[in-house]
């Protein structure tokens, strides 16, 4: 069972970078225990529900969210969870075993993934996408949370990266479409170089992957 607690702690990224996150069941059993009728709805609801990118690549997990695409993050058809092979994952340090969608709910702001890092749990890793106003805005908007460093330019595009205020987070964020494309890293007690460098090697990563 996910830890819920670290999941919001970390993702700064759905609700401060994102301009707004949503409003943020389990089948039910028969009499005699485990339903497998309920396990036949939860597969007949399952394949009903979109589960792939825009490419047909599968996603790294079953999503129950209908939802999960929508008005909210479809600027770009870029695709966190599905952006990188394992082998890829895996040589960034990071455990492509430990994935989750960066959804809790339904209708949510954000679409994406996040990671912990190999042999150290509390060191979070994700990626997410969000529509909203271009990047100079997007900074603008979020400048009193987050102390920006200057612009980097990755493969040509300008990448925004700042620190969280008070806490222990970096993100990166790069353009894609109508959307903002977020990294975020982030580990109790880390410096700002640590954290940093980890998103921006993720970003790099990625980043040709991104529609413009």
């Amino acid at each position: 069972m996910r830890n819920k607690h670290k999941k919001w702690s970390f993702y700064f990224g759905a609700c401060a970078f994102a301009a707004a996150c949503a409003a943020c069941s389990e089948p039910q059993t028969s009499e005699s225990g485990p339903s497998e009728l309920g396990k036949e709805s939860t597969s007949i609801t399952s394949s009903m529900i979109r589960q792939t990118d825009a490419q047909g690549r599968h996603l790294p997990f079953l999503t129950t969210f209908k939802d999960r695409w929508s008005d909210r993050n479809d600027g770009s058809n870029y695709e966190p969870c599905t952006a990188l092979s394992v082998a890829q994952i895996s040589a960034l340090g990071i455990d492509p075993q430990s994935v989750e969608d960066a959804a809790v709910a339904n209708y949510q702001t954000v679409r994406g993934c996040q990671w912990r890092l190999q042999g150290s749990p509390t060191f979070i890793v994700g990626q997410n996408v969000s529509n909203g106003p271009d990047l100079f805005e997007f900074k603008k908007k979020n400048s009193s949370i987050i102390s920006w460093m200057d612009d980097l330019t990755i493969n040509g595009r300008t990448t925004a990266v700042g620190t969280r205020n008070g806490q222990a987070s970096c993100i990166s964020s790069v353009q894609s479409g109508a959307a903002i494309v977020t990294t975020s890293v982030s580990m109790l007690g880390a410096p700002p170089s640590e954290t940093c460098a980890k998103a921006i090697a993720f970003t790099k990563a990625t980043i040709d992957k991104m529609p413009p």
